[in-house]
């Protein structure tokens, strides 16, 4: 089990201070990066990717990231080609593992099959760079008419079950609670369950609260997670600011329970 906390939830002016706060203010294990296509904050610039090329094998930390691109929309050949993009940062900079979301499409049983198709064509080259894929439950689709994709686990299942092992679930915290599915994707995803986003809400926007300062079910959810064997990282995925308290209360749950 390690503990990893996003860079979009705590400040930081360059990836050196990124990481050393990560390491020496918070004490944990590694970063989710952010990348996107824009190339600006509050993503990874090329000057901070320029740095981790350089730094690559000597900071000792876990590095993931989170990348925000539409595989339902995109269709295969195009995110294929937005893939090796991000599949060559990742051998550059030693990142192992890119978070993702499936995406939205108008009708949800075929953007379901878009980006399964996506994703299988896309897996043999994140092999190859050494990427494990985590794929994130997100929004109900109906949630404000957003058609987001990958909220129930017979959308994962389509792509899972017959998926290779560098296809894998990400939970996001936040969003089982908000569309009241946690309870059915715990148990059925997790085999391929190895990365969890924590997060907290008031069940119904994904509000981003600190840890206990929304309604998630922190004991029950954890518990579950425990008891299901759940041995992968952990990301902190709320605002960590002037008040660590929060902060630290969740990484000594995390630790009490999993360590």
């Amino acid at each position: 089990m390690r503990i990893v906390i996003s860079a979009l939830h705590y400040e930081w002016k360059d990836m050196p201070s990124c990481l050393e706060r990560a390491e020496k203010t918070f004490g944990l294990d590694g970063v989710e990066l952010s990348w996107h296509t824009s190339g600006q904050r509050p993503h990874c610039t090329e000057a901070d990717l320029a740095w981790l090329r350089d730094a690559r094998g000597h900071h000792g930390l876990h590095l993931s990231a989170h990348i925000w691109d539409n595989p339902a929309r995109a269709g295969t050949e195009a995110f294929r080609r937005i893939c090796r993009h991000w599949f060559d940062i990742c051998e550059t900079t030693g990142v192992t593992g890119l978070v993702l979301h499936g995406g939205t499409w108008p009708d949800r049983r075929e953007g379901v099959s878009r980006v399964v198709e996506a994703l299988r064509a896309v897996a043999d080259d994140a092999a190859k760079a050494g990427v494990t894929l985590y794929l994130e439950n997100h929004y109900a689709f109906d949630y404000r008419d957003s058609h987001e994709l990958f909220s129930e686990s017979w959308e994962f299942l389509a792509l899972l079950r017959e998926g290779p092992d560098n296809l894998a679930f990400c939970f996001d915290t936040g969003h089982g609670h908000m569309t009241r599915t946690w309870e059915e994707l715990l148990p059925d995803l997790a085999p391929w369950l190895r990365y969890v986003h924590l997060a907290d809400n008031h069940g119904v926007h994904d509000d981003h609260c600190a840890y206990g300062e929304g309604t998630v079910p922190w004991k029950p959810m954890l518990t579950r997670l425990r008891d299901l064997g759940f041995d992968g990282t952990f990301c902190v995925e709320f605002p960590v600011r002037d008040d660590l308290a929060p902060f630290r209360r969740c990484v000594a749950d995390v630790r009490r329970m999993f360590a």
